[in-house]
């Protein structure tokens, strides 16, 4: 009999050492499956931040604004075009460029291209989908534009685009994602700004 309960204790020690033993291994394994998974989803959205930004500001270097509408900006995408200056002939190494142009030996050509088939032909997606957040909760990114006075007096058009924290990490452990975020002073990830010239500089860089 106590042969029987012996062997039961040990059992059930081993089982509780077993038990220990995965809830302490699954406690630091789960912070670093949380990163991995925070890194990619980031990435993937800065990524998407980075070509909302090479469409705004070749929309605003054909129209002289940037626009808050992602109708617009689609739609600019999709059926406009983008002005190339391309240098025809050899500038030799005596010269410089504009030196070569004024005395004629090269010439420069200036044509149009589509806008979709130029800046956009490395995306992997459907340029309607660009106003989506690409992980996390399916969310529209918020954008707006402004402008605004700079230190040296002068008005520049900005823009702003931005998702939050919260919604990139949407479904992953929710005290990891309030854990993350008390450690960032911003709550989304942004390219741009509606209250200083930051030359469209995204808050991850």
């Amino acid at each position: 009999m106590n042969k029987t309960v012996d062997i039961i204790i040990k059992v059930v020690l081993l089982g509780v050492i077993v038990t220990l033993a995965y809830l302490i291994v699954a406690g630091i394994q789960k912070p670093i499956d949380f990163e991995k998974e925070r890194a990619f989803r980031f990435n993937v959205t800065i990524q998407r931040l980075k070509d909302i930004r090479t469409a705004q500001v070749a929309f605003r270097e054909r129209y002289g604004y940037f626009t808050p509408s992602f109708d617009t900006l689609i739609n600019f995408i999709n059926n406009d075009n983008i002005r190339v200056i391309k240098a025809i002939g050899t500038v030799p190494d005596t010269l410089t460029e504009k030196e070569a142009l004024k005395l004629g030996i090269i010439q420069r050509d200036t044509f149009f291209v589509p806008i979709k088939d130029s800046l956009f032909k490395h995306i992997n997606y459907k340029i309607e989908n660009m106003r989506f957040s690409p992980v996390g909760k399916k969310v529209e990114f918020k954008m707006d534009t402004a402008s605004v006075l700079t230190g040296s007096g002068v008005w520049v058009k900005v823009f702003q685009c931005y998702v939050l924290y919260d919604d990139i990490l949407d479904g992953l452990d929710r005290q990891l994602i309030i854990n993350y975020k008390s450690l960032k002073k911003d709550t989304c990830l942004r390219v741009g700004s509606l209250t200083e010239a930051t030359n469209n500089a995204g808050n991850w860089e």
